[in-house]
């Protein structure tokens, strides 16, 4: 086999495995838990958290890393898909202090069930935490906070 060739065949493997890794941020892999939760909205209206995270502490907005997607419509009514940056605001909390909103992306919402456990997925592009997709299905908490 000629150098060209061989230096060819390496390149192509190259691209290869960069094409087909994983862009999801490291920092986020494993988000096996979520939850989502009633939260105020404008004007006190009716609005819901979907929470995900490595630990239920995180899916409960309690403990840091978790992503958080704010949706100012009751839970019954969260089918569908939710840009951010118009119809959904998205933020990674990285630590206790530190957190940043979505530059990018939308949740896609496929089924609230009739005990409000919401189905789908995300696809969400930060600053600093970088690509973040992941699949969920989000047990409803209630929240016991009063808005207004």
């Amino acid at each position: 086999m000629s150098i060209t060739r061989m230096f060819s065949c390496s390149l192509v493997a190259v691209l290869a495995m960069a094409c087909g890794s994983n862009s999801v941020s490291p920092a986020l892999r494993g988000f096996a838990y979520s939850s989502v939760a009633a939260q105020c909205g404008p004007a006190d209206g009716p609005a819901v958290a979907v929470f995900l995270a490595p630990t239920q502490e995180g899916a409960n907005g309690q403990s840091a890393p978790y992503v958080r997607v704010y949706v100012a419509v009751p839970v019954t009514q969260l089918a569908g898909v939710w840009p951010t940056n118009s119809s959904a605001t998205a933020w990674f909390q990285s630590d206790a202090s530190t957190s940043e909103a979505a530059e990018s992306g939308y949740m896609f919402v496929s089924s609230v069930e009739s005990d409000n456990t919401v189905s789908g997925y995300v696809d969400l592009q930060f600053p600093d935490a970088g690509h973040i997709k992941t699949d969920f299905r989000a047990k409803f908490r209630p929240n016991v906070a009063l808005c207004g």
